[in-house]
């Protein structure tokens, strides 16, 4: 059946109902078989052939006639020689194996079930053993079966040999989900029919993650995948193809575009501050990389550090921003490596205003506007922007930059703003905060669409939360692809 061989009893029959001269004792008959002499009257050649020869017409039906393997028990046995010889002429012999072990007193001959299953291992496979993925379509998303060749039609094992095969598989769009991996004997039609299921291990695959897994064979239908989950069954397992294949998702919507944007405050109580504000960063960046795969990312950051001390427009400053304009990941990572630590002047408020204003003008150009792009601006921060003015104690931005234009401005174009910035612990009970109370207040303000906490949220959690999720249109696919989805 689809090219499997399949080992049945085809039955058995005791050499005395074939040939009724030889001895109704075990011992006696086996003397007999192998053509002793002495006392005992020897048994007629041309009755035991006439009686082999009536047997087999009668025995082996036409269908079988061109599928017969002969199993010689042991070479030199006067009458089984006969035997053979008379099997050799009445019909064209598949194969054979011998000599075997030697036959015993019962019906049948012990061995011989692993002769054949040796014979049938070492058969040539009459239809391609493939594997049954899924394969997604760039262009219009669309999910079609898919079936990858793991040992061809007409492979052979050696005696006593395997054969392995590594493919490359890759995950879906839900992390941990058990796929599953059917092996059959031939390529199905559009509809599942048309092959058989030699078996259908699982595994479990990262979302967008690839797995090389290797698939061993040990005779026609016979494939196992070895060294990742547990073998494949040794009986051909009930499984639906058409079915499965009816229930693949109808396309897999890719995700928009990517651009994220940091800023981080590059002054600090000392170096280490600074330095994890940029390791961070530099982190999520890398996993964004990853999971995003280097398509649909561009990413941009901008660092600040502190005022000079009654700066303003018309005041010449040392170095304020570094802004770098968003592009390839790889370009961002060497930035971040060249950019120095300060110490900061004050603790109370950064220049983080001038830095929303510079991502402003940097992240909502007009060309930018329309593309199908999900923008982000990621705040990296310890202290609060300034105040366009002074009021009360809480410094203002000398450069009179307002925050709260710069917030808004983001948000009208779109653009998501989150931050992972230092909490501000209350002030004491029933005294006056001015200071803290507007630090809490305005990063409140600028985390309303989502925050993060150092120390809590892993750089692989942030980038997570920042990349857009793929979507399905339809049920969970529970195949593997055969190539990744970028």
């Amino acid at each position: 059946m689809n090219g499997i061989p399949r080992q049945t009893d085809a039955g058995s029959t005791e050499w005395r109902s074939v040939a009724p001269l030889l001895d109704h004792r075990p011992e006696i008959r086996r003397f007999q078989l192998a053509g002793g002499i002495g006392t005992l009257p020897l048994v007629g050649r041309a009755d035991f052939d006439t009686a082999v020869a009536n047997w087999l017409k009668a025995y082996v039906p036409p269908s079988y006639a061109h599928s017969l393997v002969l199993l010689s028990s042991r070479s030199g046995w006067v009458l089984l020689d006969r035997a053979a010889d008379l099997l050799r002429a009445a019909y064209p012999l598949r194969a054979e194996a011998g000599p075997g072990p030697e036959p015993s007193s019962g019906p049948g001959v012990p061995g011989a079930e692993s002769a054949v299953d040796e014979l049938l291992r070492t058969a040539p496979l009459l239809l391609d053993h493939t594997l049954l993925l899924a394969r997604f379509d760039d262009r219009t998303g669309a999910v079609h079966p898919y079936t990858e060749v793991l040992f061809p039609a007409g492979s052979r094992l050696p005696a006593g040999g395997t054969a392995t095969a590594a493919v490359t598989v890759h995950g879906g769009i839900e992390d941990g989900t058990p796929v599953l991996l059917p092996v059959l004997a031939g390529r199905p039609a559009a509809d599942g029919t048309g092959a058989a299921v030699l078996s259908a291990p699982g595994t479990e695959l990262h979302a967008l993650g690839t797995a090389r897994l290797t698939f061993e064979l040990r005779g026609p239908g016979d494939v196992r995948l070895t060294g990742r989950a547990a073998p494949a069954e040794n009986g051909r397992p009930a499984l639906d193809i058409p079915a499965l294949i009816s229930g693949l998702p109808r396309r897999i919507i890719r995700p928009p575009g990517l651009e994220v944007w940091f800023t981080v405050e590059l002054s600090g109580a000392d170096t280490a501050e600074t330095a994890e504000r940029l390791d961070f960063v530099g982190e999520v960046v890398s996993e964004l990389a990853r999971r995003n795969g280097g398509a649909g990312l561009r990413v941009g950051v901008v660092g600040h550090y502190d005022h000079v001390i009654h700066e303003n427009s018309h005041t010449q400053r040392p170095t304020l921003l570094l802004p770098r304009p968003a592009g390839p990941a790889g370009d961002v990572l060497a930035e971040l490596a060249g950019w120095k630590p300060a110490l900061r002047r004050q603790d109370t408020t950064s220049s983080l205003e001038d830095a929303l204003k510079a991502v402003v003008r940097l992240a909502v150009a007009p060309a930018r506007a329309a593309a199908a792009t999900r923008r982000t601006v990621l705040i990296v921060a310890r202290r609060p922007p300034a105040m366009p003015v002074l009021r009360g104690p809480v410094p203002s931005c000398p450069l009179g930059a307002d925050w709260k234009h710069e917030l808004h401005a983001l948000r009208g174009h779109g653009v998501r703003v989150l931050t992972r910035a230092d909490q501000t612990p209350p002030g004491p009970p029933g005294s006056p905060d001015p200071v803290g109370d507007y630090a809490r207040g305005t990063w409140a303000a600028l985390s309303a669409e989502g925050s993060f906490q150092p120390g809590r949220n892993a750089p692989a959690d942030v980038a997570a939360e920042l990349t857009p999720a793929w979507r399905s249109d339809g049920p969970p696919c529970p195949l593997a692809f055969a190539t990744a989805l970028r």
